[in-house]
C-alpha cells in the first residue's frame, strides 16, 4: 500500500499532516485525503512532553473534570429517558477523550492502594509512568476487544471479630485504569437506577447519612418497632455472573468478562472464577450495587397500605449490610421471606446465624454504632412526650476494638511526641465519625479518662519520680487543666472537646452528576470536618481548590501550600496558605507557579478600644432591676425597670439573688455581700451597721429615685 505524506507548516511550529492512502479501513473504494487534525498534533505534542517532568504537571484539571461532568450529566439524562443508547454511545465518547485517561490515572495515584502492586509487581512513581499508562489506556481504548485483564493477587485481612479472613483481590496497575475509565460512565446510570434509601459505595454518601435517616425514622412516638438485622453470607464472593453480565450498563460486555473471569493467584496457584466479584477493584463495590438494587422497591410492594395505616416498613442498606424497619413482627417475617426469594436471583443467600429480629428496646448495631429505646431520663435527654427516648451510641465492639489499637500505640520507652503522631489522627477520625449523636458524648469522656490512666502507667516505667514526668509532659489550656503534649501545638487531642454535630436527613431525590446539585453537597460535607484552622480556611477559599476549582470535599487528599515558603520566613497564617489536592499542589511545585494572585487579604484585627479615664466623664451601669440589689447605702427593692446609676454619686456594689437577667457593665471586682436570697431582708450581723430600711416611695415608680439630667439618683 503506497503512503504519500505531505506536511503544511501552520502558525507556531504546528503541523498538520496529509496522507493519501489507497485503502483507508472504511474508505476503502474512495481514495479519500485523511487529516489527522489539531487534536492528533496535540497529543504528538503532548507526548513529546512526556519525557519532561512538567508535561504531567501543565494538564489543566479545572476544565477536564468539566468536561466530564458535562458528559456524565448527560448520561444522566439519557437513562432518566430510557433511551440506552445515547447511553452507551456518550459512555464510547468518555473512553475516546484524553481526559477521561488523566482523571482514571490521577484516582489511582491518589488513591490509597496507589503504592501496592498487582501480580505483575508493577508501581507507577514518576510523571514518565503516569504517561505511558495514558498510552496504554488509549490502545485499550481503540480497540476493546483485545484487552485481557491479568489475574488478581489474592491478600487476607483480618475481619472485626478476629477469627475470620477477608479475602481481597488485587488488580494490576493499568488493570484498575481500566476499570476507573469504563467507572465514569457507568456510575451515573446506576446512581440514577439505585434504591433510594442505599448509602454504601455512592458518591457523596456515607454512614453517617444512613444513620441520620434511620433516627428520622425510629425517633417517633408511631415509629416502628421491629427491626430485621439482615446479613448476606460472603456477598462479593457469590454474585452471579449471568446476572452481572446482563443488568450491567457498559458498552463493551466483552471487558465485563475480562473482570469477572480473571481469575486468582494464589500462593503460586492459578484460580478459576466462577462466581463473585472480589473486593479490592475500583469496579467491584457498584457490581455489588447493580446486584443488590431493587429490594426496597420489592419490599414496599409487598407491604402496602391497608386503610390508609403503614406498616412502617423501611429499607436502609450500607453495601451488604441492611436494616429492615416494621411495625410488628409478622411484617418483619415476612419480609425475610421477601429477601430470600430475592436473593436467589442473584445466587446469594442469607446467614442465619447473624441474621435476627429484635425489639428496638432490646437494641441492634449498625455500621459501629448501638441503637435502641430506653427509658426517659431528665438528667441525660430532653423534654419529650414519648415514654422511651431513642438512645445512639458508638457499639462496644466499635469501642474494645479502639482500645486495642491504642493499647499498641502506647507502650513503654516510646517517645511521647511518636504517641501523639500516632494516636490524634485515629483519635480525631474516630470521634469525627461517631459525633453525629449527641449521646456519644457520655462515651467520648470515659475513652478519654481510660486514656488518662493508660498514660500515667506510661509515666510511671520512666525513671525518676512520678510527679516531675507528669510535670514535664502535662499543659494547662483553658478547658483542661491535664493535656499530655509538648507543647500546646503538641498534644493529644481529647475526644471530649469535639463538638457534636446533628446533621439533617439527606434529600433522595439530589443526584450529585447534576451541577444543580452539586452545592448542596459540598455545604453537607462542611459540617463533617473537625480542625478548626482546616475549617476557617476552607471558608476563606469556599471549600474549592484555588487551582482546579474542584471542591475539596471529592475524596483526594489535600495538602495545605505556604504562599511564601518557610524557607523565606513565610507564616503558617491564614493569609498565608491556600488548600490544595496533593495532585494541584505537586503541579504547583514542579511549575514554579507564584500563587501570589490568589492570596486573599484579610481584614486588620483592631486593637481594643479603651475609654479615656477622665473625671469629667460619666460611667453608666445599665441594669435590669427585677430583683434585690444591695448598695453601700441603701436596699433598693425593684422590680421591671431600667435604671442608671452615675459613678460620681456612689459606688455601688451588686448580689445577682434570682436567675433573672442583670446586666452589669463597669464592675470588675464587687465586694462580695452577706446572706442571699430573703437573708438580705433580715438585719445584718453583729459587727455592722444598722439594717437599712425600705425607701421612701414618691412619684419615680415608687423606688425613692429623682431623675436628674436624664440620670435616675438614688
Amino acid at each position: 500500500m503506497k503512503k504519500i505524506e505531505i506536511n503544511i507548516k501552520l502558525k507556531k511550529n504546528i503541523f498538520i499532516s496529509l496522507k493519501r492512502c489507497e485503502k483507508i479501513g472504511p474508505f476503502e473504494q474512495k481514495g479519500f485525503i485523511h487529516a489527522i487534525g489539531i487534536r492528533q498534533i496535540s497529543s504528538k505534542l503532548r507526548s513529546r512532553k512526556k519525557d519532561s517532568k512538567n508535561g504531567w504537571h501543565e494538564i489543566n484539571w479545572k476544565k477536564a473534570e468539566m468536561k466530564i461532568r458535562d458528559l456524565q450529566e448527560k448520561i444522566v439524562n439519557a437513562t432518566l429517558n430510557k433511551d440506552f443508547k445515547e447511553v452507551y454511545r456518550l459512555q464510547w465518547t468518555i473512553l475516546q477523550t484524553f481526559e477521561a485517561k488523566a482523571l482514571a490515572i490521577r484516582r489511582i495515584i491518589t488513591n490509597q492502594g496507589g503504592k501496592t502492586a498487582g501480580t505483575d509487581k508493577i508501581v507507577w512513581k514518576n510523571p514518565k509512568d503516569y504517561w505511558a499508562a495514558i498510552n496504554e489506556l488509549t490502545r485499550i481504548t481503540r480497540n476493546p476487544q483485545e484487552y485481557k485483564a491479568q489475574p488478581l493477587r489474592r491478600v487476607f485481612i483480618p475481619k472485626g471479630n478476629r477469627k475470620e479472613l477477608r479475602p481481597l483481590g488485587i488488580p494490576t496497575m493499568i488493570d484498575r485504569a481500566v476499570q476507573a475509565i469504563y467507572y465514569l460512565g457507568i456510575d451515573p446510570v446506576i446512581e440514577t437506577q439505585s434504591d433510594p434509601n442505599s448509602y454504601g459505595f455512592r458518591k457523596n454518601r456515607s454512614t453517617q447519612d444512613a444513620i441520620t435517616t434511620i433516627r428520622s425514622l425510629l425517633d417517633k412516638s408511631t415509629s416502628p418497632s421491629w427491626i430485621l438485622e439482615a446479613d448476606i453470607s460472603k456477598c462479593f464472593d457469590r454474585i452471579s455472573h449471568d446476572y452481572l453480565m446482563k443488568h450491567t450498563p457498559i458498552c463493551h460486555k466483552n471487558v465485563l468478562e475480562q473482570w469477572l473471569k480473571s481469575g486468582v493467584m494464589e500462593e503460586m496457584n492459578f484460580l478459576n472464577m466462577e462466581e463473585g466479584t472480589p473486593q479490592g477493584g475500583i469496579i467491584s463495590p457498584t457490581l455489588c450495587n447493580i446486584a443488590l438494587n431493587g429490594i426496597e422497591k420489592q419490599i414496599k410492594k409487598a407491604n402496602p397500605l391497608r386503610k390508609g395505616i403503614s406498616p412502617g416498613v423501611h429499607v436502609i442498606r450500607y453495601a451488604d449490610d441492611m436494616v429492615i424497619t416494621g411495625k410488628s413482627q409478622e411484617i418483619v417475617i415476612k419480609c425475610k421471606q421477601i429477601l430470600t426469594e430475592f436473593l436467589k436471583e442473584k445466587g446469594l443467600e442469607l446467614n442465619e446465624k447473624k441474621t435476627l429480629v429484635t425489639h428496638i428496646k432490646t437494641g441492634f448495631d449498625f455500621l459501629g454504632f448501638n441503637i435502641r429505646r430506653l427509658k426517659w431520663n431528665p438528667k441525660l435527654n430532653k423534654a419529650t412526650n414519648q415514654e422511651t427516648v431513642l438512645i445512639i451510641k458508638p457499639s462496644k465492639k466499635g469501642i474494645i476494638k479502639l482500645k486495642d489499637s491504642i493499647k499498641k500505640i502506647i507502650i513503654m520507652n516510646k517517645p511521647i511526641k511518636k504517641i501523639i503522631s500516632e494516636l490524634n489522627p485515629m483519635l480525631r477520625g474516630w470521634g469525627e465519625h461517631k459525633r453525629i449523636s449527641y449521646h456519644s458524648q457520655e462515651t467520648f469522656i470515659t475513652i478519654d479518662n481510660w486514656i488518662q490512666t493508660k498514660m500515667l502507667k506510661w509515666a510511671s516505667w520512666h525513671k525518676g519520680s512520678l510527679k516531675k514526668t507528669i510535670k514535664k509532659f502535662i499543659i494547662k489550656t483553658e478547658t483542661r487543666k491535664w493535656n499530655w503534649g509538648v507543647s500546646l501545638k503538641e498534644k493529644l487531642v481529647n475526644l471530649g472537646e469535639i463538638p457534636i454535630i446533628i446533621m439533617r436527613p439527606l434529600k433522595l431525590n439530589k443526584n450529585p452528576y447534576i451541577k444543580e446539585n452539586i452545592e448542596y453537597f459540598n455545604k453537607r460535607k462542611e459540617k463533617i470536618i473537625e480542625a478548626k484552622f482546616r475549617t476557617i480556611i476552607y471558608k476563606i477559599y469556599e471549600q474549592k481548590c484555588p487551582i482546579c476549582g474542584e471542591s475539596l470535599y471529592n475524596g483526594e487528599l489535600v495538602e495545605l501550600h505556604h504562599i511564601v515558603p518557610q524557607k523565606s520566613k513565610g507564616k503558617y497564617s491564614l493569609d498565608n496558605i491556600l488548600p490544595l489536592h496533593q495532585i494541584c499542589h505537586q503541579q504547583v511545585t514542579y511549575g514554579n507557579q507564584s500563587l501570589e494572585r490568589f492570596r486573599i487579604n484579610l481584614p486588620e484585627k483592631k486593637g481594643r478600644l479603651r475609654r479615656k479615664k477622665t473625671q469629667k466623664k460619666r460611667h453608666r451601669w445599665v441594669l435590669n432591676c427585677s430583683t434585690v440589689i444591695w448598695t453601700t447605702q441603701r436596699r433598693v427593692e425593684a422590680s421591671g425597670l431600667w435604671c442608671c446609676i452615675n459613678e460620681n454619686n456612689l459606688n455601688p456594689w451588686f448580689k445577682l439573688v434570682s436567675p433573672h437577667d442583670i446586666v452589669v457593665r463597669g464592675i470588675k471586682d464587687p465586694p462580695r455581700p452577706y446572706g442571699t436570697g430573703r437573708d438580705l431582708v433580715s438585719p445584718r450581723p453583729e459587727g455592722t451597721r444598722e439594717s437599712l430600711t425600705q425607701p421612701p416611695h414618691d412619684s419615680c415608680g415608687g423606688l425613692g429615685l429623682e431623675k436628674k439630667r436624664g440620670n435616675f439618683k438614688i
